[in-house]
């Protein structure tokens, strides 16, 4: 077919659509320029500029040098349409929007020099990033002032010591840092990673006081899935768009963003006001929430799911028996570990779960979910039963009697080698044997899991009858038993 005209600023004058709220100053600096950022921050600034005085837009920096996306950014004139579609409410929703809060991009690698330009603006008072959990990492590298650093920190090292020397340390002239990366303390962990980068570079200590006093590393949490360019069915959508658009980005409707930092934030940053949720909160009740009701029942579908030859999230939410057991596990288990005086927000957030795992636009494999099933039946799952009262946990041990046979014959998991070899062991040996399978459990899991020794015993036992009832009768009976 002939593509129809390319998605630029020329076209939305032919077409006299006025997304062109790009012309506001550049405000925001951003490290990272993937779908998750077009689908999430910038779609974000976006509505602020719509629904609020923020008034700001942003330029954006290639993290890496294998970076595509700059290019084609800019062909752009740093415009992308976002197709936000999933269940909202119960129901089917779609939105369309050319977002154009970006207004270039940057590949320092070619033009640090502009990158270094953009860090002298009096207007830039905000730096976003996303570079994943690879990328907020400590590297030992060298510091060439006419060169952009490798390492994500190192950038922001960089930039932000060419302010300090172009401003003279000035004390109002430090930015607000929000990092989007997926790990735990992430501005706490990028603040003294850059420290440990201005001691390696021999950088003046006035510079390391002036990152302490001048500057704000927040630490966050986000929540959404993005997955972006939707290759087998672009020229469908370009034909619908009456467009064609290199960066089409498809982002799922639920976001949630929170932010610990500084009580003036909220004001700077109008993201509740443009009726966004974004939360300047505490984040340990909402990570708590996202790793229970989201990232925990994610866990429980897929080593269950797949043992019923279920494939996807949507198909396991829709199961007659899997689609009941999650929901009641997530009601009647999970939510009771968190506070009682939080309760409408645990309804809310089940609610808005449940919407997400029925999204018919999303084919989320649980193949590629039980990756490292087993760390992650650990770190997500574990605390809550070691929290839950003995009398509300029998479907989360249930879940690790599945997380067990999930290892059972069966071909290309995806797991630690020493997790993978220690259950090869165990169903290499006398399994069937329920002493031998009750003191692999004690030993090799709840020993090492940190159980208390009074109650290793009887959980024990309970795994064991679980687990001869789903390998000698199957998932489905097993699963069935559960729920009467």
């Amino acid at each position: 077919m002939n593509l129809p005209t390319q998605l630029n600023l020329e076209h939305l004058k032919d077409k006299d659509i006025s997304h062109q709220n790009n012309i506001f100053p550049e405000r925001v600096l951003q490290i990272g320029e993937g779908n998750f950022m077009r689908g999430f921050i910038d779609w974000m600034v976006f509505e602020m500029n719509n629904k609020t005085n923020f008034q700001g837009s942003v330029v954006t920096i290639q993290p890496t040098p294998r970076g595509k996306i700059i290019p084609k950014l800019n062909r752009q004139d740093g415009l992308y349409t976002l197709v936000r579609r999933g269940i909202e409410y119960g129901k089917p929703v779609e939105k369309i929007e050319i977002i154009s809060s970006i207004t270039r991009g940057i590949n320092p690698y070619s033009d640090w020099g502009e990158a270094l330009t953009v860090a002298t603006s009096e207007y830039i008072e905000f730096l976003f990033s996303n570079t994943t959990e690879a990328g907020l990492v400590y590297e030992n590298e060298a510091y060439q002032e006419s060169v952009s650093p490798l390492s994500f920190p190192g950038k922001v090292v960089a930039l932000l010591f060419h302010r300090y020397q172009y401003y003279n340390g000035a004390k109002d002239k430090g930015w607000i840092i929000i990092p989007c990366e997926l790990v735990e303390n992430n501005g706490d962990v990028l603040k003294s990673i850059c420290q440990q980068i201005i001691k390696d570079w021999k950088l003046p200590i006035l510079f390391s006081k002036w990152i302490d006093e001048s500057c704000t590393f927040c630490n966050t949490l986000v929540d959404r899935i993005v997955p972006g360019y939707p290759d087998k069915e672009a020229d469908n959508w370009f034909e619908r768009l009456g467009y064609s658009d290199e960066l089409l980005t498809m982002a799922e409707p639920y976001h949630l963003f929170v932010i610990e930092g500084p009580k003036q934030l909220s004001g700077k940053l109008p993201f509740v006001e443009a009726g966004l949720n974004v939360k300047f909160e505490p984040i340990e009740f909402y990570r708590n929430l996202k790793v229970r009701l989201l990232n925990g029942p994610h866990s429980i579908m897929s080593v269950i799911g797949l043992q019923l030859e279920v494939e996807t999230v949507k198909e396991a939410l829709e199961h007659p028996l899997l689609g009941n057991f999650i929901q009641n596990v997530m009601r009647k288990e999970i939510a009771l570990t968190l506070p009682k005086s939080e309760d409408k927000k645990i309804n809310e957030y089940i609610s808005e779960v449940i919407d997400r795992f029925s999204n018919p636009y999303l084919h989320h494999l649980l193949k590629d979910i039980s990756l490292n099933s087993y760390s992650k039946f650990y770190v997500r799952l574990w605390p809550i039963v070691r929290e839950s009262d003995k009398g509300y946990r029998k479907k989360l041990l249930f879940s690790l009697a599945a997380l067990i046979t999930f290892f059972y014959n069966r071909e290309g998991i995806k797991d630690n080698e020493e997790v993978v070899s220690m259950f090869a062991e165990l169903y290499s040996s006398n399994f069937t044997n329920q002493s031998v399978l009750q003191k692999f459990i004690e030993e090799k899991i709840l020993l090492s899991w940190g159980m208390d020794t009074s109650e290793i015993s009887d959980v024990a036992q309970e795994l064991v009858q679980s687990i001869s009832i789903i390998l000698n009768e199957g998932m489905e009976k097993a699963l069935a038993l559960q729920l009467k």
